[in-house]
């Protein structure tokens, strides 16, 4: 298996710190009350599709593991949990994969294929086998308090469901960055007898896949607040940020990139004297985030949930300008997860507007008396969501969107560099159904239809006819054959019908071994 120099950088990052946790665990004497558990899964997946490409749903969301050629790859994944009679909690884990590129399909594309665009390779991958490591963490944990360092998949709500995984900015389609993240899950105020609570995360990362600013950092940081209006009702408000900063840019060079500089990017505030003209206008480096706004019914026998998501790009957006842009959803869903249909998605999208149609104004006659040399005032308006003048690659990583996957990503030009998104102002309708055939087949159904507006100012002619868009998957998890053969067999049929991407229906196999182990000590 070939590790490529930036999965180096990340396995660098991340080495250290597993290495200390494990043999912290493995060289103390377990005693009373101490529990260690050991998970793995070992799956072996095969890919094929009619197109050049597989399907849209095929690929997306499942954190940048699979490729977009036809062909074959396993993934092997463990986790280590150590307990201690303290409450402390040890863990880390690995996920690597290995793809098999036949040849004549040597094309590794960064993304479904928009019709009419010829994506360059991202990665470029020749025939035989090449691998990632695409989970490589180890972390501490006590009752509420959680640090975890290296690359983790981060969790995702309704159940594969979503298009998002309820987080329009992190939405878990593109692969995972190295760094740390601390974080304080949900937490009783005292004194407010269970009505309040509070949550969240503080962190720092790095990119490593090829961009335009190289080596570019990663700032983020939550704060959520969950509200007990009834007893089985619950109101949640969250606000989420992530930045960009640093790193290398070919036309400017080095980016500000002192403890001083990550003061101003933690507090949005513009940059000093060795800044870009425009970040000294606006914020230092590229600034985004999410506005939550969630209700959630707990009744006895199910949970139904109303969420609005709303993305920001710039002030305009924090200040509600641009609503109603956001993704909605409605989700009905059972404990039962042995019915029938267990459970219901339903997600409106919408990000038309943007905050407005323009991002300035010309200056007034008597502005112009007062301040002759400031003719323009920004009113907000064009936000231009995943986009950014200095960072040009935007909110992508390895050539797929990070956020919400509808947002198309720039077919990568022939530096091989992915240029932000070609099209975010897009409208629609997703539905995902979820349950147990005969009580005993788990499978998942999802069905996505949208209007692709592109952006204010089209970078593709593909956008200025509105294409639409039609996408559908089914996923089925099939019950072990045998008590004797602990081998599962999962499939998935995916299509893509419409004017976006090429049409063509694709399949996916795979095989899998999974087993956990766990002892407790008295």
């Amino acid at each position: 298996m070939i590790l490529t120099g930036n999965i180096s950088k990340a396995l660098r990052c991340a080495c250290i710190p597993a290495a200390a946790v494990l043999a912290a665990a493995l060289c103390s004497a377990p005693a009373s009350g101490q529990s260690i558990e050991a998970g793995w899964d070992i799956s072996l997946y095969g890919t094929g599709a009619t197109g050049k490409s597989l399907p849209f749903w095929a690929v997306t969301g499942k954190n940048g593991i699979f490729p977009n050629t036809h062909g074959g790859f396993i993934v092997a994944d463990t986790d280590f949990r150590y307990a201690m009679k303290s409450g402390i909690e040890l863990h880390a884990g690995v996920k690597l994969t290995g793809y098999a590129v036949p040849k004549g399909l040597s094309d590794v594309y960064s993304a479904p294929l928009v019709k009419g665009y010829e994506a360059s390779p991202l990665p470029k991958a020749s025939p035989g086998w090449s691998g990632n490591a695409e989970e490589l963490y180890a972390g501490i944990g006590w009752k509420m308090l959680r640090l975890d360092i290296g690359m983790i998949d981060r969790s995702a709500d309704y159940g594969g469901l979503s298009l998002t995984g309820g987080n329009i900015v992190w939405s878990g389609n593109a692969r995972n960055v190295p760094g740390y993240n601390f974080q304080v899950e949900w937490t009783e105020i005292p004194g407010t007898k269970g009505i309040l609570a509070l949550k969240a995360n503080y962190a720092d990362c790095m990119t490593i896949d090829d961009r335009y600013v190289d080596n570019a950092l990663l700032h983020n940081k939550s704060l959520y607040a969950k509200i007990r209006l009834h007893k089985r009702v619950y109101l949640k408000l969250g606000l989420e940020q992530w930045s960009l900063w640093g790193g290398t840019a070919p036309d400017t060079g080095r980016q500000p990139h002192s403890f001083k500089d990550y003061l101003r990017i933690v507090c949005g505030m513009s940059g000093g004297s060795d800044a870009t003209a425009s970040d000294r206008v606006n914020a230092l480096g590229d600034h985004r985030g999410r506005e939550l706004i969630q209700v959630d019914w707990m009744a006895d026998s199910f949970t139904l949930t109303f969420a609005h998501d709303i993305p920001f790009d710039d002030g305009s957006g924090m200040g509600m300008q641009n609503f109603p842009d956001g993704v909605n959803t409605l989700c009905l869903s059972f404990r039962d997860k042995n019915r029938w249909v267990s459970d219901i998605l339903y997600e409106f999208v919408y990000t038309k507007w943007q905050s407005g149609t323009r991002h300035d104004r010309p200056a007034k006659p008597d502005e112009l008396e007062r301040d002759p040399d400031k003719k323009f005032y920004i009113i907000g308006g064009r936000d231009n969501y995943f986009n950014n003048g200095e960072y040009k690659s935007g909110w992508t990583a390895f050539g797929r969107t990070i956020g919400l996957p509808l947002f198309t990503p720039m077919p990568a030009g022939a530096d091989g560099l992915v240029y932000g998104v070609c099209n975010n102002r897009v409208v629609a309708h997703h539905i995902g159904i979820a349950g147990s055939l005969a009580r005993k087949i788990p499978y998942r159904f999802k069905a996505t239809w949208s209007r692709n507006f592109g952006q204010y100012t089209q970078r593709i002619g593909l956008f200025d006819s509105v294409p639409e868009q039609l996408s559908l998957a089914l996923e089925v998890d099939f019950p072990r054959f045998s008590a004797r053969i602990p081998v599962a067999v999962s499939a998935g049929i995916y299509g893509d019908v419409g004017e976006l991407y090429t049409d063509c229906f694709g399949l996916t196999v795979r095989l899998s071994y999974t087993g956990n182990n766990k002892k407790t000590f008295r």
